[in-house]
């Protein structure tokens, strides 16, 4: 996929005037995923990031996050795709006129009872993801990482953060999930599910953040993009 070209500002002029938003007026903001659903989310509160997707290949091994460690997979994850993007911009372009000022990149997995569940190989997978998934619980965890450019060694600031929900789904008759299974809207989806669309119909209820499950927290995002803003690391100098 071919990096889409950053727009004059990453930030809507009808985004809200708040200073987590104002630092990044006019600043070249990327985000290392191609992921259309985190870019509807950050679109909806106004932010419109240059799309560069990260080539990390995601292999870190799970057996490094077993058990309580599951939920460190996404933003150990995260972090590596937004380096890989900024390192690789940087080796391109040493000289660009206009380096990024900031890359975003967020990994959203499913995990039950400390097992960490990513997208479905196959059909195969698929079945077992959500025969495991029904009429249980699970959490949703997605890992946020921004890498922001310093004069200091390495060159840069790593900053990361993650956001969990928890997901109850229903007791669904074996019909529903193979005719959910057959739609293969859940293929591309971590856990195999996707809340948005039609697996919708297989979640009883949810308590925590909607987006989280979708896959990006932008509340989080952003009341951690303020807390950046007010100790002053999230700065730039022009």
């Amino acid at each position: 996929m071919a990096p889409q070209k950053a727009s004059t500002s990453c930030i809507s002029d009808d985004a809200l005037r708040i200073p987590a938003l104002d630092k990044l007026r006019g600043r070249r903001v990327i985000l290392a995923s191609s992921s259309p659903r985190r870019k509807e989310i950050l679109a909806s509160v106004g932010i419109h990031p240059e799309i560069i997707p990260s080539t990390f290949e995601e292999d870190l091994p799970k057996s490094s996050f077993a058990g309580e460690k599951a939920i460190q997979y996404p933003a150990e994850t995260a972090a590596h795709k937004a380096l890989e993007v900024y390192q690789r911009l940087l080796k391109e372009d040493p000289d660009a006129e206009r380096p990024p000022d900031m890359v975003l990149a967020a990994d959203t997995v499913v995990v039950k009872d400390g097992e960490i569940m990513e997208k479905p190989a196959d059909k195969a997978d698929h079945v077992r993801m959500l025969g495991d998934l029904n009429g249980g619980e699970c959490q949703v965890v997605t890992g946020i990482a921004l890498v922001l450019p310093t004069l200091t060694s390495p060159g840069y600031q790593l900053h990361s953060l993650s956001e969990t929900t928890d997901v109850q789904f229903a007791d669904s008759p074996p019909e529903i999930l193979e005719a959910y299974i057959a739609s293969g809207e859940g293929m591309d989806r971590a856990g195999g599910f996707a809340i948005q669309g039609k697996g919708g119909l297989l979640v009883k209820r949810i308590e925590g953040d909607w987006n989280n499950v979708v896959g990006l927290p932008v509340f989080s995002l952003c009341t951690f993009l303020h807390e950046l803003v007010e100790t002053g690391q999230l700065d730039f100098d022009d």
